[in-house]
């Protein structure tokens, strides 16, 4: 079925990423791991506000200890967003600006903590609904961000067999209409329609 699935270019940048630095399984998606590769400081902090902080430099990303693992994984993963697509420091920007980097953060989380070319090599549940508890498991991510990954999967693969369909059969429908694969019956009645058209304009 991931045949029909469509990667976006952000997803393909961020496997080329992984690719790159060797992270190539989910042991190799640790945060100290992916950290140490992407040569990010991860600062643990009791009541930290949990941020990234960059210059041209340095990166560093404050993670509160005192969260479960799946919840620290998943601000791990939407702040590594930051220092790799945004520039400047969130505090002087604007709100409205603020919030596009906020949803594209929980965009790019979804791919960085669980990524399709990891997935694709995995034998997924037969059944949809199981999708989003064994990619929580797989990955240690929060039930409701493994469903949101699962759902976008999902409708992906659903979609683009839709759109498969419909291509098939707009191609059938050319070849019908096509006078010259017509049958001996099709041209004997479109004939006889062609008559009466003529005949009701005069």
């Amino acid at each position: 079925m991931f045949e029909y699935y469509q990667k976006t270019d952000l997803e393909n940048r961020l496997e080329n990423l992984y690719i790159k630095n060797n992270i190539l399984t989910i042991y190799d998606l640790s945060i100290k791991n992916v950290a140490k590769k992407l040569n990010i400081d991860v600062v643990f902090m009791e009541d930290a506000k949990e941020v990234a902080i960059w210059d041209e430099k340095a990166t560093a990303i404050f993670l509160n200890p005192s969260k479960s693992e799946d919840e620290i994984r998943a601000t791990f993963f939407h702040e590594l967003c930051h220092p790799l697509r945004h520039y400047g420091d969130q505090v002087k920007n604007i709100g409205t600006f603020t919030l596009l980097q906020e949803k594209q953060a929980n965009q790019f989380m979804l791919y960085a903590s669980m990524p399709f070319f990891m997935i694709e090599r995995m034998e997924m549940p037969r059944l949809d609904y199981q999708w989003s508890y064994f990619l929580a498991h797989h990955f240690n991510m929060p039930i409701n961000i493994a469903k949101q990954r699962a759902n976008q999967i999902l409708q992906r693969v659903q979609q683009a067999s839709i759109d498969e369909k419909i291509k098939r059969q707009r191609s059938f429908y050319k070849i019908s209409n096509d006078p010259n694969n017509w049958s001996e019956e099709t041209h004997v009645i479109m004939n006889k329609l062609y008559k009466q058209i003529r005949y009701t304009q005069r």
